[in-house]
């Protein structure tokens, strides 16, 4: 197959007549009203039917007209104001919160100036201030901030904007060209569900942390009694079994450590329309808010958390823990996207990945693909704990097209409850997620493996 026949790969050309320029907006300039070209040319039609009739009533009628404009247009502004846009807060903002822009417009005229601004946003953020036409008067020589604000109803990255700029001088008589400013960019952060655990995940092999590990080391977490060895503590002398032995006797304890964990999102199928925050939610939605619990429930708490993207982009975020990594997590999770996916994602890469690593993997997934099911049976079958969180939306389902919908709707949620007892049998525990603690037991059943 010659690469050359096919247009979507010729990026690149010789001859520059062929390169097309991005369209530049034009230079915003003054101009005249029609109110100014009304006063005018009611003047010159009351001027030439006088002198031709004779009428001098037509000149006095003409006489304040001539003179208003006159003295209005004797200060008359030359450069046009300068209007720009900047977003609040670095740009970011959570859902439910307020996503806002300042706009800022200087007039450099010693004359005072009005201007009219009609700003618009995205569907998901509803703009409280700011919304439509509304109009503020500059004096002379300054400038004025102006707020467009919305409440944000979704994650993700959202655009507030276009907005247009017009100004008005010398009472209405001459106007600026319409500046349109192309609007910015404002991330609203997804609004995690409120997610605790109180139990212990395994392969707690770091430094310092909260996870029982199998390794001594001083902690409140009892292991053993055992003789007495030469660098023992002597805070640790169990004096009750040393007096009924006669031996020198110490609790041994085991060290509370951190560890990895691995966030795995399949992002290859979207179903379910979201409503944003106060609606229902897609598989996209519960995937995002999900994960975002999880990581910063672990982050916080001093584990290193790291997020995969399984689907199209295969984005990585690299491991990290604390509040800032946290935030930076969330920020992450706001730019996930489920383009169309011309190469599906490969299992097998993906778990060559994650082979390496000593963390507990938590695949957020519909289980909608066999190369989802692929991918979670390959690394329980490498021995790697993993953890399926089912973010299949319960309301989701097939729309009715015939009479068999509903069997047929039947038939498949009867097969995806086999895969899961499949999955099930092969140690991986599958769960949907349900919010706080919802998640505990099958983190004591995965310690519970790890241990015996």
């Amino acid at each position: 197959m010659s690469l050359a026949g096919n247009p979507a790969l010729n990026l690149r050309t010789d001859n520059p007549q062929t390169v097309r320029k991005a369209p530049t907006e034009p230079p915003v300039t003054w101009r005249r009203t029609p109110a100014l070209t009304r006063a005018v040319a009611l003047v010159a039609v009351c001027l030439l039917v006088a002198v031709a009739f004779g009428r001098i009533d037509l000149v006095l009628i003409a006489t304040p007209f001539a003179i208003g404009t006159a003295l209005l247009l004797q200060r008359r502004p030359t450069h046009p104001p300068e209007a720009r846009l900047v977003p609040h807060d670095d740009a970011t903002t959570a859902e439910g919160a307020t996503a806002a822009a300042s706009l800022t417009v200087v007039n450099p005229e010693p004359v005072p100036i009005t201007t009219l601004v009609t700003a618009a946003a995205d569907p998901w953020i509803d703009l409280h201030t700011g919304k439509g036409d509304f109009a503020e008067r500059i004096g002379a020589s300054s400038g004025r901030d102006m707020v467009v604000a919305g409440r944000a109803r979704r994650w993700g990255g959202h655009h507030l904007g276009p907005i247009h700029v017009r100004s008005i001088a010398c009472g209405g008589l001459l106007e600026t060209t319409v500046q349109r400013l192309p609007g910015a960019t404002v991330w609203v952060l997804p609004v995690p569900d409120w997610f605790d655990s109180a139990e212990s995940l395994p392969f707690a092999d770091g430094v310092t942390g909260v996870h029982r590990s199998r390794r001594g080391g001083d902690s409140g977490e009892l292991a053993e009694v055992r003789l007495y060895q030469p660098g023992d503590r002597l805070r640790r002398i169990d004096w009750r079994t040393s007096m009924r032995t006669q031996d020198l006797y110490v609790n041994a304890t085991l060290s509370e450590r951190d560890t990895d964990v691995t966030l795995v999102l399949d992002l290859q199928v979207e179903a379910g329309v979201s409503g944003g925050l106060d609606g229902a939610a897609s598989i996209a939605d519960l995937t995002v808010r999900a994960a975002g619990a999880v990581a910063s429930h672990y982050a916080l708490q001093g584990d290193r958390v790291a997020c995969v993207e399984f689907g199209a982009r295969g984005r990585r975020m690299r491991a990290g823990a604390g509040r800032r990594h946290a935030a930076a997590t969330l920020r992450w999770l706001a730019s996930v996207d489920m383009p169309p996916d011309p190469l599906p994602p490969s299992p097998e890469m993906l778990r060559r990945q994650l082979a390496g690593q000593r963390s507990l993997n938590v695949v957020f997934t519909p289980l909608l693909t066999d190369r989802s099911v692929a991918l979670i049976a390959a690394i329980a079958r490498a021995g790697r704990p993993v953890l399926c969180v089912d973010t299949l939306p319960p309301h989701v389902s097939p729309p009715d097209r015939t009479h068999w919908t509903p069997y047929a709707e039947r038939l498949w949620r009867l097969a995806r409850a086999n895969t899961v007892m499949e999955l099930r049998d092969l140690g991986v525990a599958v769960e949907p997620w349900q919010g706080s603690a919802s998640l505990d037991n099958v983190l004591a059943e995965l310690n519970r493996r790890r241990y015996r």
